[in-house]
Formats: C-alpha cells, structure tokens, sequence
C-alpha cells in the first residue's frame, strides 16, 4: 500500500518508520511549513506541569532550563521522545489524541497545587486551554511556533496521484485539508482520486475535502493510524 502523510516529517517518524516496516511505502510531503515564533525564555521554575500536543512545540522551543522538576505530559509517542530528546524526564503519554491527553491530566493533577504551562502552535484543533480553564485548572498558554502553506510541491508526488498510485492520503487539520485542497484543484487531478482513500483526523477536516471523487472517506483519532487502514 502507498501511504502519504501530509504533515511535518519530524512529527511522523516514528509512525512511517512503523509502517514502512510493515512492507508498505510511505511518503511524507510536509504541506505545511512549520515556522517558529520568537518568544521569551520561559521560567519553568514558575511551574510543575507542562503540556505538548504536538512535536513541533517541543522542537521549538529555546534554551531549555530548569525543567528536571516539571512532570511533562505528551499527547503520543512523537511528541514524548521530541520531550525527552531535550531533556524532560517525568513524561506522561496519551494515547495519541485529545480527548486521552486531557483526561489523563485531569485524573492525575490536583489543580490546587499544580501549576500548569501549555506550549503549542499558533492554530489549535482543540481548546485545550479553554476545557483547563472551565475546570478550575491555573493555566498558561505559549505559541512558540505557526504553520505556513508549503508552496514547494513535490511534482513526483502530482504525477503518483495522477496515476492512480497513492492509496490512503492522511490529513490531520482543516488548514492542511484547505491546502491539499488548492493543490488537487491547481493540478486538476480532481478526477484522478478514485482510487484513493481518505483518512481525515475530524468531520471538520473531511468536509473541506469530501466533494472530491475519493475510494472512500474515513475519519481518525491520531494514534490509531494503523487500525484506520484495515
């Protein structure tokens, strides 16, 4: 099976590295650009707790000090090796989505001795900080990085798509499905997807996509990559 994921490389290594063991061939093309925000050294000694949802605020973050003390809780696998690849120790890890990630934080901190620091991009799936704050929790959110469209196209991965080569296509945010989107529609190969399966991280995300011809249409929690392709 010919798998194309469409996120940033360093976010899905370990999954293609997983896959491509299983005999299948993976390409990843980055449909969007990842470019970091420049922000103050954080204190981490002003908190207990910090929070990824994504592998890129790790990997973007700067002079990483004084977290030796902080439990850090990850939302999957990428995302708690990046963690401890720069040094945090005490890591949490969800099962890969959401939905896992906040309730394992919510079953395990006391909101009235923890101190949490949320680090993300600038365009979120999920209000995390809005379910935290809802609940009592003393939170507080950095964007250390933001998402661009990717206008260097990789013509090999048009010509596959046009010939009908690439069989599952996985879109994690509504801004990448927007530009896969112009993509297809730039290229004219609205017609060429038949053969091709869509797997989309929401409704929200399939949406902006469904009314292109696809095999068929399936929706995803981000850790469960494997099971959506049976």
């Amino acid at each position: 099976m010919h798998i194309l994921f469409t996120k940033s490389q360093n976010s899905s290594e370990i999954l293609i590295k997983k896959l491509a063991d299983q005999g299948h061939r993976v390409t990843n093309f980055s449909i969007l650009n990842i470019k970091p925000i420049i922000i103050p050294d954080i204190n981490f000694k002003d908190f207990t707790i910090v929070i990824f949802t994504s592998s890129n605020a790790v990997q973007n973050l700067k002079n990483i000090k004084n977290v030796s003390h902080l439990k850090c809780f990850c939302v999957g696998e990428e995302t708690a090796a990046a963690a401890k690849k720069i040094g945090f120790l005490n890591i949490q890890v969800a099962g890969g989505n959401y939905i896992e990630l906040r309730d394992l934080i919510f079953k395990n901190c006391d909101k009235a001795k923890e101190n949490f620091i949320y680090v993300r991009g600038e365009f979120i799936s999920n209000d995390l900080e809005g379910d935290f704050k809802k609940q009592g929790y003393n939170l507080k959110s950095i964007i250390n990085y933001t998402a661009e469209p990717n206008l260097n196209i990789d013509h090999q991965l048009i010509e596959d798509l046009k010939n009908k080569l690439i069989d599952v296509i996985f879109v994690y945010s509504k801004r990448a499905a927007d530009q896969l989107l112009k993509i297809i529609l730039n290229h004219k190969i609205m017609d060429d997807l038949d053969n091709c399966s869509l797997n989309c991280i929401s409704i929200n995300v399939a949406n902006t996509l469904k009314r292109l011809k696809w095999k068929r249409i399936k929706i995803f929690s981000p850790g469960e990559e494997e099971l959506s392709l049976l």
